[in-house]
């Protein structure tokens, strides 16, 4: 199999195919996307291919979720998983994605297995325990969103301070402020309202703080309804701990036709879906595909030392409808 059979196959040029195989900037994602998926079902196999080593992506749910479809259905997780397809892919490894309910040491003792060069842990919803478990094994092992400080393995995680910050500066001491935290209160969400408070603090500014789930699939609750039409006033402003948040906040002042009451909404993530939200929602970006190409690139170069990278993030502005 030759570029030239795959770029005529995905009716694009041999440069885009090359670009795309070779994991080099030039083309967008999407069409990096639909070349690797033209590319394997065509069966190529890059040169670099090492048949025996196999990259395991460990989803632990702690009883968030029982599948990989949990993850699948949320924008943030899926970009995670796609990322890790492709890069994964462009470097030659097999990737095995497996999800658990529990982390357990007869979980570990399947990392050891002589095909598996490396292990990354989604982070995202690990306890103290569940660090405390990893710190005890000598693995190649990445930890991925997750910014705990007691973390002795390599990791990656997003720089959530900077982001929060980056909210506050829009933020005014005129404004009549709502923080909502997000319910489970993952370690993402700790370090986005540590950030939160200090910079909050520093500009004196007026906060009430709610409660909201912010992982599930099921329409707001009449209870959840209450707990943010009670908290608005004329001109608020509402700062959620993640996208999901902010989408399901926007739904239910649209809904209520109390949008005149909202004076902006920040969420944080980035997620794909924000901008099917009749509210404008201003939101920090996170980039997963560098999250994604950094967590690979340490499993591959086994650092006897650990490192941990936290990604920077960018502010954006809501999208209008």
């Amino acid at each position: 199999m030759n570029m030239e059979k795959i770029a005529k196959a995905a009716g694009v040029s041999k440069a885009a195919v090359s670009f795309a195989l070779n994991d080099k900037p030039g083309i967008s994602q999407t069409t990096r996307n639909h070349i690797l998926k033209i590319a394997e079902e065509l069966n190529y196999v890059p040169r670099k291919k090492i048949k025996k080593d196999t990259i395991v992506f460990f989803l632990i749910t702690n009883n968030h979720a029982q599948s990989l479809d949990y993850y699948q259905r949320l924008p943030f997780f899926q970009s995670i998983i796609d990322a890790f397809k492709t890069k994964s892919y462009l470097k030659g490894y097999n990737l095995s994605i497996q999800t658990i309910s529990q982390l357990d040491q007869e979980t570990l003792s399947n990392w050891r297995q002589d095909n598996v060069y490396g292990v990354v842990v989604l982070g995202t919803f690990l306890t103290s325990e569940d660090v405390a478990l990893l710190n005890t094994i000598n693995a190649n092992l990445i930890i991925l969103d997750n910014p705990s400080i007691e973390n002795s393995h390599s990791s990656v995680t997003i720089n959530n301070a900077q982001g929060m910050i980056s909210v506050v500066h829009h933020l005014s001491s005129q404004d009549s402020i709502i923080y909502v935290h997000g319910l489970p209160a993952i370690p993402n969400f700790n370090e986005r309202y540590a950030a939160f408070k200090t910079a909050a603090k520093m500009k004196k500014l007026k906060v009430t703080e709610i409660k909201m789930d912010s992982f599930t699939f099921s329409e707001t609750t009449a209870a959840e309804q209450s707990v943010i039409i009670d908290a608005l006033q004329d001109s608020t402003t509402i700062v959620a701990e993640n996208d999901y948040l902010a989408l399901k906040i926007a739904e239910i002042i649209t809904k209520k036709k109390l949008s005149h009451k909202v004076n902006k909404i920040f969420g944080f993530d980035n997620i794909k879906t924000l901008s099917q939200s009749a509210i404008p929602i201003k939101t920090v970006a996170v980039n997963v595909t560098v999250m994604v190409d950094i967590a690979i690139d340490l499993i591959l170069k086994e650092h006897k030392v650990p490192v941990h990278v936290a990604v920077d993030t960018d502010f954006i502005e809501g999208i209008k409808k």
